[in-house]
């Protein structure tokens, strides 16, 4: 699938969530501080209640928003995907003109994903909350338990997504206007969390659906119309003209190709990074004869054969002995002209 995100606007984001994490555990560190070091003196309570509890409530704060937008973006192990990999992964198999857009940011908005399709685009608006989606008449409400609430804290509320496609497609619309293009424009809110499901969805303005069916409501959204090939590159050029310039060759590079081409050229590179995934876990799995592993214990064990100082010695190397010619077992001997002697008369 024909994938381009803006890296400028990802690393910038990830940046900024970094300070922000860093910046909560900051926080909280400094509400301990403050409590172990003034807590028992006489003015201590009047340093907690001016110094601990805003450090205490604003690392809280920053530390979980911190951690939601690390599983946004797949920082420190939270997910195994990112959002933009997760929709890459989900909409994999649909035609190859339906273009995956990423971080974009023009007319005065940013748009997180973006799809470019014949019929025209749709946004994506991506909600990790976790819990039970209960939506009517364009509200939404998340119902969670009492732990999952506590855990919680800190964490975006789900908002109000339509809002949010609403405003995004009306700007989206005045600005291709402005560039005399008349695209129709639509959206889709998909939930990305493992923890969460829907309970009950109707009367919405923008379909509301889990990440594992973002392909079926792709497939069902029809328009009147059917851009050529030519007519939606033109269209996407002016998407790729929000990229920096050093990002720009390569995305017009890609687009301007042929799509059995980049079809082909996307199936060579999966091809070697799944190689070079493979050959590197053979590489933790092999050890070399004789090569101790990484904190392996210095205590001998039970028949190894220890130095003068001490230390166990390598196993002894066994030398494997020729093995000798095979000979076939003797025949029982003939008995002769008298007989079997075991049967002889006594």
């Amino acid at each position: 699938m024909f994938v381009v995100t803006n890296k400028a606007e990802l690393k910038k984001r990830i940046r900024n969530n970094r300070i922000m994490f860093w910046g909560g555990v900051a926080g909280l560190v400094g509400s301990m501080l403050t409590l172990l070091i003034v807590g028992s003196s006489p003015q201590g309570a009047f340093f907690i209640i001016i110094f601990g509890y805003p450090l205490l409530f604003l690392g809280i704060f920053l530390s979980k928003r911190g951690s939601y937008n690390n599983r946004r973006h797949a920082i420190g192990g939270y997910r195994l995907l990112s959002e933009e990999q997760d929709i890459e992964r989900q909409l994999k198999s649909t035609p190859p003109r339906y273009h995956l857009y990423n971080y974009l940011n023009f007319a005065g908005i940013s748009i997180e994903h973006m799809l470019v399709t014949p019929q025209g685009i749709i946004l994506i608006n991506m909600k990790g909350q976790q819990g039970r989606l209960k939506a009517g008449r364009d509200l939404y409400r998340m119902k969670r338990g009492f732990v999952n609430s506590i855990g919680a804290i800190g964490e975006p509320g789900i908002g109000n997504p339509s809002q949010e496609l609403s405003r995004q497609c009306k700007r989206l619309r005045t600005w291709f206007e402005q560039k005399g293009f008349d695209i129709p424009t639509d959206g889709i809110v998909a939930l990305n969390n493992p923890r969460a499901n829907i309970e009950s969805v109707s009367e919405m303005s923008f379909p509301v659906c889990m990440i594992s069916d973002l392909r079926e409501a792709v497939r069902q959204w029809q328009t009147e119309l059917s851009m050529t090939a030519e007519e939606q590159i033109e269209i996407e050029k002016l998407l790729v003209g929000q990229l920096l310039q050093e990002e720009q060759a390569e995305a017009l590079e890609l687009l301007n190709m042929p799509a059995h081409k980049r079809i082909q050229l996307e199936r060579e590179q999966e091809l070697a990074t799944e190689a070079a995934r493979i050959t590197k876990d053979k590489r933790k799995i092999e050890k070399k004869p004789g090569e101790k592993k990484p904190g392996a214990s210095a205590v001998p064990q039970p028949g190894q054969r220890v130095g003068l100082n001490g230390k166990p010695l390598p196993p002894k190397a066994v030398e494997e002995k020729p093995r000798k010619a095979a000979v076939e077992p003797l025949k029982k001997p003939n008995p002769g002209a008298f007989g079997d002697p075991a049967k002889r008369r006594k």
